[in-house]
């Protein structure tokens, strides 16, 4: 929230959109999600998230370290844009917090199909206009082949008739929560691997029996057309309490990253399957479905 509340209020259209990309990038960088900053990037300062940490830690901003900021000067000509970041960040001695300092940290975006990216960060000194942009392509997004093959595909909705009704395994008395009932009758089938590309699981590495803790799921949007009414539901193990099955993420923009969390209690030690996660969502007009591999918790 402070973060958010430093940001500084925000101009508008393309304005508001350079402010946006750049908020989302130093926000996940604070919050420790390297590769979520690193998707709003695209350029040759970071060739990969890690090095995203190490240059930051070199001018002396780590992860958690910045307590607000403000983004200041932003100017867009057509579709390059540039900023600069006013942080105030944490200022540590011995490996102790001992005040703060401000540090300025300078960005340019470009247009890139209807996003905008990161294409260049500087930590030492403003970004001149002159220099050359990058060449950034609009990437092919996970849905594109199954878009232009619809006339092919269509047809097969008729074989995933039978899971329109996807509902739980186990029975009520083993403890295990009910899977709502999830027409996919009228989707369009979407091969796991395709999902695979936006939708990421993110158990813990360790779950103790008989304690409450999260598995996180998060789906980031990279088309240039919104996922609407996204549900993912799964079945879960009589040993597996959880409250709610299903996941309503409701509509990602594009570019958005968002996360939803199942907050389970495993009852008993050893390896436990969170079953058949599957994903329904609108996409172009169209409904889509599939299901996903099982998440695997490791409960002692």
């Amino acid at each position: 929230m402070l973060l958010v509340a430093g940001s500084g209020c925000l101009g508008s259209g393309s304005d508001e959109a350079v402010n946006e990309t750049v908020t989302s990038f130093l926000t996940s960088f604070n919050e420790g999600d390297l590769d979520t900053a690193f998707s709003y990037y695209e350029g040759k300062d970071f060739l990969v998230p890690a090095t995203l940490e190490i240059k930051f830690k070199n001018r002396d901003i780590l992860v958690g370290s910045i307590e607000q900021f403000e983004l200041k000067d932003t100017t867009v000509d057509g579709d390059v844009g540039y900023t600069t970041a006013v942080c105030e960040v944490t200022r540590f001695e011995k490996n102790k917090a001992a005040g703060t300092e401000q540090k300025l940290i300078y960005f340019r975006v470009q247009k890139v199909g209807a996003l905008w990216t990161i294409t260049k960060v500087n930590l030492d000194g403003p970004i001149s206009a002159s220099e050359t942009l990058e060449n950034v392509e609009v990437p092919a997004t996970p849905l594109d082949p199954i878009i232009n093959n619809i006339p092919l595909i269509s047809g097969v909705t008729i074989a995933v008739l039978v899971l329109g009704v996807y509902l739980n395994k186990k029975d009520k008395s083993k403890g295990g929560a009910v899977t709502p009932v999830l027409d996919i009758s009228t989707a369009v089938p979407v091969e796991k691997e395709a999902l695979a590309q936006f939708i990421k699981f993110a158990p813990a590495p360790q779950y103790s029996a008989g304690s409450k803790a999260a598995v996180d799921v998060w789906v980031k949007n990279f088309s240039q057309q919104p996922y609407d009414n996204l549900t993912i539901i799964a079945n879960f193990p009589g040993t597996v309490k959880v409250k709610k099955p299903a996941l309503a993420f409701g509509s990602i923009g594009p570019g958005e990253t968002v996360k939803k969390t199942w907050n389970v209690t495993p009852s008993i030690p050893g390896w436990v399957a969170i079953e058949e996660p599957m994903v329904v969502f609108e996409y172009a007009g169209a409904r889509y479905s599939g299901q996903l591999d099982p998440i695997w918790l490791n409960v002692q």
